[in-house]
């Protein structure tokens, strides 16, 4: 009897973390500002940047495709990279973490490091061809 119970026990255990991923909906008409220690665009690194990722949701009267507006600034206020990307959903998590893209593939994310802090990735180029 007692093994039986422990069985449910863990079996129900087992169950419970593996169906208790977390999920988010994409984001839409938001816009959002990160101050983010290092920022790794494409291999090159920027330290101590602004990123303001704005996501615009269509119209469907000139367009019907999902962007995020994408524009990262360093500390003296210069434009290091700006782009909208087409197609594309923003994503964030109770975490603090923010995905920028499609479901199974991020274009850019920014997430806490041990110290606190933000750091980010953007792979554009990346992907499977």
């Amino acid at each position: 009897m007692k093994l039986r119970i422990f069985l449910i026990f863990l079996i129900f255990n087992f169950t419970t973390s593996l169906f208790s991923q977390e999920t988010a909906k994409p984001l839409t008409d938001t816009e959002i500002m990160r101050n983010v220690s290092i920022m790794d665009i494409e291999g090159v690194k920027y330290e101590n940047v602004k990123v303001t990722l704005k996501s615009i949701s269509p119209d469907y009267y000139f367009s019907d495709i999902y962007k995020v507006k994408v524009i990262i600034v360093d500390m003296e206020g210069k434009e290091v990279w700006k782009k909208t990307l087409k197609n594309v959903y923003l994503y964030v998590f109770s975490d603090g973490q923010i995905q920028v893209g499609k479901p199974n593939f991020n274009k850019i994310h920014i997430q806490k490091n041990d110290s606190g802090l933000f750091n980010g990735k953007i792979r554009e180029k990346e992907g499977v061809y």
